[in-house]
């Protein structure tokens, strides 16, 4: 009882007594935005508020999926089906238009396209639905379909894009080649892709009716994002919040403008105390949003611990060895020069993106040849994995087929698979002998067990990402690698390029590890 009254009360704060429709809330970082959110959501609940009345929208599906999991989690009573409108902005599109996947341009409809324009797409376009039009920007025909779909985006002429700053050696000729037989495909084939389901809704003018209506990560929506939430979606609903912080607002190069979100209301709410970010680590931090020209104000509050900030030559100089670590850099260049040097090292990490720095089913074979070596009994689960890498030298293919119809239930050692399967390999054997692999893997993964990395933890120890790909996340140790890129150093928007830095360095919970600029392109603090 004494929960629900408090409950009453903070939504009390955020609604009951509001003046205007709509109220911006401005969350720094680590001072419980989301949390915020969850108790706007629970209270809304407890005033009888059905819960498909409420629209919980994000910017992605990362953070729509948090927010759905962290109501499930403290709010009594709800069930996922109750949630139905915690998703993205073309989750809702794809959804309230009633569209089918098989709709939707897929991977292969975009080499078709590639094939009739005599383009390749190296990329694979993302299909899931809930996030926007995500091509590299590397590759020929990714970075003309790049350059079409960012002019969309923000709804600017695609000549005017084309003359931003993009690559000298494109051809406007050939983007407009593309353009018009992209438009040509997708009206034959009556296929979408996700602008086409933002553009629609638009179009379409209606949406579900919101009691309660949050736009989460607000300071990255698009243009065309804008126009959905202020066009459609505001108009159907009673109470909007905008949540976000426009220091972080680092999608500039996607046409994201930040003046969007500090302009989306009259009334305002700053959360002032963070959780996360130490004294030592905000006074960096706030170093840096001085300098930023368009923002809001804010003061907010570390916590009550000094924290730590310590400066680098290389990275390699960061003393790795223990602990929960995140590496950033400014872009994937450096990111992968880093993962060089840690595979060189012999440290096992998660690169954002992509994966873990060595196949989990290597690293579970050698186990499981460890333990059988050792006289001991392996799991069928356990054997599966380890049967596929065995070498060919060492068993048949009728024996990888026994190893394949051994018993569930059971559990086999060394001497019970040499009798049922014609397993060759013998207790004296290292496991570089016994399983096939490569002189590169082999190199890695002696040097990952002569530094003695545990192999087959749950969670990454050491993740590496980029800034952009690391937004919302957070470490006890964070390293930061000041090297840039000369267009990211000679960028017109140099408050984009300054919010970056500030969200690199706020992930850090305890320690903040600055490596310093190799050349002459880097971000000076």
């Amino acid at each position: 009882m004494k929960k629900d009254e408090n409950i009453r009360k903070a939504y009390k704060k955020f609604v009951a007594d509001e003046v205007e429709k709509e109220t911006t809330i401005f969350g720094p970082p680590g001072t419980g935005k989301t949390t915020t959110l969850i108790k706007l959501v629970e209270g809304s609940l407890i005033h009888f508020i059905d819960p498909k009345k409420i629209g919980f929208m994000s910017f992605s599906r990362k953070a729509a999926t948090e927010a759905k999991t962290r109501a499930l989690k403290d709010i009594e009573g709800l069930d996922s089906k109750d949630l139905i409108f915690f998703r993205t902005l073309h989750s809702l599109a794809f959804s309230w238009l009633g569209l089918s996947t098989n709709e939707i341009m897929s991977g292969r409809d975009y080499n078709k396209l590639g094939s009739l324009v005599g383009l390749d797409f190296r990329t694979t376009q993302m299909t899931n639905i809930e996030e926007g039009p995500l091509f590299s920007v590397g590759a020929g025909g990714d970075k003309y379909m790049s350059l079409i779909q960012y002019a969309r985006v923000k709804q600017v002429d695609l000549q005017e894009e084309f003359h931003r700053g993009w690559d000298h050696d494109l051809s406007f000729q050939q983007l407009k080649v593309l353009d018009e037989a992209f438009k040509d495909f997708k009206k034959r084939t009556g296929k979408y892709d996700f602008i086409d389901m933002i553009e629609k809704f638009i179009e379409q003018g209606t949406s579900p009716k919101f009691k309660l209506l949050i736009i989460d990560e607000a300071q990255d929506l698009a243009p065309i994002q804008w126009k959905m939430v202020k066009d459609v979606l505001v108009p159907n609903s009673e109470h909007v919040y905008y949540a976000g912080d426009d220091d972080q607002a680092i999608y500039s190069w996607m046409g994201v403008d930040v003046k969007h979100f500090l302009n989306a209301s009259k009334q305002k709410i700053l959360l002032k105390d963070s959780h996360r970010v130490p004294n030592h680590i905000h006074a960096w931090a706030q170093n840096i949003t001085d300098k930023i020209a368009m923002r809001e104000k804010k003061e907010w509050k570390p916590t009550d611990e000094k924290g730590m900030v310590t400066w680098h030559n290389d990275i390699l100089d960061v003393d790795m060895r223990e602990g929960e670590w995140l590496i950033l850099t400014r872009t994937n260049y450096i990111a992968n020069k880093v993962c060089n040097k840690l595979r060189e090292e012999g440290y096992i990490f998660w690169r954002e993106g992509e994966g873990w720095s060595v196949s989990l089913n290597v690293l579970l074979a050698i186990e499981v040849w460890i333990a059988l070596r050792k006289g001991q009994s392996c799991s069928v689960d356990q054997l599966k994995t380890f049967a596929k890498l065995i070498d060919p030298s060492l068993i048949t293919r009728a024996g990888r087929k026994a190893m394949g119809n051994l018993v569930d239930d059971l559990e086999y050692n060394l001497d019970t698979l040499k009798k049922l399967c014609g397993f060759k390999a013998h207790h004296f054997m290292e496991w570089q002998k016994v399983l096939k692999l490569s002189e590169q893997v082999v190199a890695y993964i002696v040097s990952t067990r002569r530094r003695g990395e545990k192999i087959l933890s749950a969670d990454p120890r050491i993740r590496v990402s980029t800034i952009h790909r690391a937004k919302g996340g957070e470490a006890d140790h964070v390293a930061l690698l000041m090297d840039s890129t000369k267009a990211c150093v000679e960028s017109e928007d140099q408050d984009a390029e300054k919010r970056v830095w500030y969200v690199g360095i706020t992930r850090a919970k305890k320690e903040l590890h600055i490596v310093e600029k190799s050349g002459i392109y880097g971000f000076d603090l």
